[in-house]
């Protein structure tokens, strides 16, 4: 069966899966008053439910299951396919673990410096099984910065960072949820384009199980995702590019030594992660522990500029949308042998757009105080 369809079929799965699952989350959650507190951080004034993200984590992890079971089947080669590499199971026990870990945290709050430690284990698993972060790509001036013995710990890192990056941005019905949707088909459309099979599953997957979600998440919300959602999107979201298969070409190793995967995930996610630096460059400036929760993050300042909830995501999901188109036109300059200047211009100057957006609006919610 040709991939194209293979991937149809897979993220219509994880739709379906979690249109299921999700409902039946909601019920389980207004029966036993599963509500996120509400608090003087929280915009949200009504009890809602926090746990959506049981709803797409179970159906990524159920589709990713029966297809790793039939794929072989429909595309006629299991060494091709390689779903139950080594890697890919230490993938998804460390997924289990940061899911895991946020649920209990939506139940009970979990002490920062045991969450750390918990997302460090999971980050360890997935640099064991192989997909390690190998150096640094520097735009432009195409030179690749070798991380040798580093790999494993500069990974672990970049896993956690970008869990943390998501969390913190998932504050507004449909932020978190369409961001990660943007960017899991971005980097799934990078993996066809570069010839990642595996990749681009386990990305169209998580696509599909979050374009579910979006349907109780957008506004006004019926669900959040909680720390059980929120930090096993990050999660995932930082390990997609390592994904790969048990064949390598020449294209997939690029991908593998972070070449890629360091420029284009920063360029998809760009808007959690510079709200994640500002935060903790806010916070250090005010002499305050760097998870020390306050109402400074990107969609606090465009609410006290009085934007609403849905400008607010036309605005941040149209930055996304153009970040995304930036990877994409840099992997098809990459697949059809375009110039490593070009492609590299193309991510620069999002990454300037980007920049530009948030200095604005730094200094715009500041003269408004």
């Amino acid at each position: 069966m040709h991939t194209g369809i293979i991937l149809l079929i897979a993220g219509i799965l994880a739709f379906v899966l979690n249109m299921i699952f999700t409902p039946t989350i909601l019920r389980l959650s207004h029966r036993f008053r599963w509500y996120d507190q509400i608090d003087h951080r929280k915009i949200h004034t009504e009890d809602t439910p926090r746990l959506g993200g049981v709803g797409f984590f179970l159906s990524f992890i159920f589709a990713s299951i029966i297809l790793a079971v039939f794929i072989p089947t429909l595309n006629g080669s299991v060494a091709e396919i390689r779903m139950l590499s080594n890697q890919n199971i230490l993938l998804f026990v460390g997924l289990f673990m940061v899911h895991g870990l946020g649920l209990v945290d939506d139940f009970r709050n979990i002490r920062a410096i045991y969450k750390l430690i918990g997302l460090i284990i999971a980050g360890a698993l997935v640099a064991i099984g192989g997909a390690l972060m190998d150096g640094i790509y520097l735009p432009l001036i195409g030179f690749v910065i070798p991380l040798g013995p580093l790999s494993g710990a500069i990974t672990i890192f970049w896993l956690i960072s970008i869990s943390n990056a998501v969390n913190l941005i998932d504050g507004l019905d449909g932020l978190a949820g369409g961001t990660g949707l943007i960017a899991a088909f971005a980097i799934g459309v990078v993996h066809i384009i570069l010839g990642n099979f595996p990749g681009a599953l386990y990305s169209i997957i998580l696509a599909g199980a979050l374009l579910a979600f979006l349907v109780f998440n957008r506004p006004k919300a019926k669900i959040f995702m909680g720390d059980s959602g929120s930090l096993f999107l990050g999660f995932l979201l930082g390990a997609l590019v390592f994904i790969g298969g048990s064949d390598t070409s020449s294209m997939q190793q690029e991908l593998n030594q972070f070449v890629a995967g360091f420029v284009l995930t920063i360029t998809v996610l760009i808007v959690p992660i510079v709200d994640m630096i500002s935060a903790i460059l806010r916070r250090l400036r005010e002499r305050k522990p760097i998870h020390h929760p306050d109402k400074e993050h990107l969609h606090h300042k465009l609410l006290g500029m009085g934007f609403s909830t849905v400008n607010i995501l036309f605005l941040v999901h149209g930055v996304n949308l153009l970040m995304g188109l930036a990877v994409v036109s840099w992997a098809i300059n990459k697949r059809f042998g375009g110039s490593d200047l070009a492609g590299d211009a193309i991510l620069v100057l999002a990454w300037i757009l980007g920049a530009s957006l948030f200095t604005w609006l730094h200094y715009a919610y500041r003269s408004k105080k």
